[in-house]
Parts: C-alpha cells; sequence; structure tokens
C-alpha cells in the first residue's frame, strides 16, 4: 500500500511540476489570451483500460474490458496569459466479456498551463474530482486524478482544435482494504475549443 500511495503521491507531483513556466523552456510566443477570457470546449473519443492495481498488494491485474468511448463538456477561465483553470463534466463507456457496461461520469476541477508556439499551442493539465461509476448493480463514487496534455491548432482567435491525452487513476476505496482498486485508463479525444 505504501509503495502504491508514493508512487500515486509521485506521478501527482510530477504533473504539478510540469503545468509550471520553469518546465515551458521553448515557449517563446507571445499568448492572445489575457485575464478573464473563457473557454468551452467538446471532446469526444476513444477510452482504453489498462490494468487495476491492488491497493493492498501492489499487485497488477488486467481489466478485462473492451476499448470504450468517451466524451465530456469543458470550461475554463483565464488566470494569465497562459494559465486557466476550469471544471469539466463528461462520461465514458466500456463493456467486460458477458458485454455489461461499465459506466463513468467524471467531473473534475483543473488547472492548465500552455505552451504556445502559434498557431499550435501545447496544454499541460492536471485535473482532480470525482467519478461517479456504474457497474451491473453496483455503484460508487470515486476519487479521479487525470494529468494529461494534448496539442492544439489555433483556427482563429475564436477556434481551436486538437487532440487531448489524458491518464486516468480512478482510485476506489473499499471498506476492506484486500478490494480497494486503483483503475488505470487512458483517454484519446478530439477536441473543439470555443474561445469568448
Amino acid at each position: 500500500m505504501n509503495r502504491l500511495l508514493r508512487f500515486a503521491f509521485a506521478a501527482a507531483i510530477l504533473s504539478v511540476c510540469a503545468l509550471t513556466p520553469a518546465f515551458a523552456a521553448g515557449d517563446v510566443t507571445p499568448s492572445q489570451y489575457s485575464l478573464g477570457d473563457q473557454t468551452l470546449s467538446i471532446n469526444a473519443g476513444m477510452f482504453l483500460p489498462f490494468f487495476f492495481i491492488d491497493s493492498s498488494t501492489g499487485n497488477f491485474g488486467g481489466s478485462n474490458l473492451s476499448i470504450g468511448g468517451v466524451g465530456s463538456i469543458d470550461w475554463a477561465a483565464y488566470l494569465a496569459p497562459r494559465v486557466r483553470i476550469g471544471a469539466s463534466i463528461g462520461g465514458t463507456f466500456t463493456f467486460d466479456p458477458n458485454w455489461t457496461a461499465l459506466l463513468m461520469v467524471p467531473i473534475v476541477a483543473k488547472v492548465s498551463y500552455l505552451i504556445q508556439f502559434y498557431p499550435w499551442e501545447v496544454p499541460l493539465t492536471f485535473a482532480a474530482g470525482m467519478n461517479i461509476l456504474k457497474y451491473a448493480d453496483q455503484s460508487t463514487i470515486d476519487l479521479l486524478i487525470k494529468p494529461g496534455t494534448g496539442i492544439l491548432w489555433t483556427y482563429n482567435s475564436s477556434w481551436t482544435f486538437g487532440i487531448n491525452l489524458n491518464y486516468w487513476w480512478d482510485m476506489q476505496f473499499a471498506k476492506t482494504a484486500s478490494q480497494s482498486r486503483i483503475g488505470n485508463f487512458l483517454e484519446i479525444s478530439l477536441s473543439a475549443f470555443y474561445h469568448y
């Protein structure tokens, strides 16, 4: 358990560090955004289940889940020309070998740092919040941590399009430690951002 927590903590710290300007040395283009600018985005794509980690032993196990779909709507506001904060609500679906659906509804707060080289942007994102899961007749609310990145192309001052890669750590804490799991998933999605 301690080894697993250390791994999750180290990964979270590295994700936060990636959001700082010190890690964006190649970022030389002046930003077109300012305090108060906002974005609304829609995202849709593939959801890849990787594996589960048993929290009590640290053992890895297969997910036995199919490739699924993911979608979300995000809102964000700029705190600085390269920093935005916001929220996201989405949904995913995937199936087990018996075609029983695993449904997830993540609701997260997120912060992004943008590395810009016009007309391209690379957002470094960290999100955390809750993930509502339903599988067969069982449901639960888990802690979700989502570090991610992507590449976006600026079409004009109002629209940006791109692709996202977000890694999901779904931390399911059960009353019995032997039943606690950490799900590891990858989201690959296309995005359309509207800037206003």
